[in-house]
């Protein structure tokens, strides 16, 4: 067997010669007493992710709280951050961003124009700063809910 993983440390050798540094025939030794005793690590099915056990945990606990943090799972879970990232990014969950939604339902309406009251009430000038390209106008609700919400879709180019 010495002699075979030698003429692989060669082999080497010729095939990448301006590699730094080269592997000694004890590495292949390594590498074929692991592969005979099945110690590789790392092997897995093609297409078979090592995240694959996890991925339901984490799309339970995002369902249970759709506002629930990556740290958060990671302490009900026990599952890794790095990996709960990857399986929400892979079900195109954006943690640091707002979500967005297809269509409004009839129950955001009312809290959304309490929201717009709430701002209007604070600064008159609000939309104005908010987005730089309103107009201020006489009715700015009828504006608002004529501009922000028309058929349920949001106009964001004015």
């Amino acid at each position: 067997m010495w002699v075979q993983c030698s003429a692989a440390a060669r082999l080497y050798k010729e095939r990448y010669p301006h590699a730094k540094r080269h592997p000694d025939y004890r590495v292949f030794e390594h590498v074929h007493q692991s592969y005979s005793e099945g110690r590789l690590l790392h092997v897995r099915k093609s297409g078979d992710s090592p995240d694959a056990d996890y991925g339901d945990m984490v799309l339970d606990e995002v369902e249970n709280d759709v506002g629930t943090s990556v740290r958060a799972i990671k302490m009900n879970t026990g599952v890794p951050r790095s990996i709960t990232q990857r399986i929400l990014k892979r079900h195109q969950y954006h943690p640091y961003h707002a979500q967005r939604v297809q269509t409004l339902l009839s129950q955001d309406y009312l809290p959304r124009m309490e929201f717009y009251r709430r701002m209007l009430a604070k600064s008159q000038d609000f939309w104005t700063k908010y987005s730089g390209r309103m107009k201020q106008h006489a009715r700015p609700m009828a504006t608002l809910t004529s501009i922000i919400y028309m058929n349920g879709i949001l106009k964001t180019h004015i």
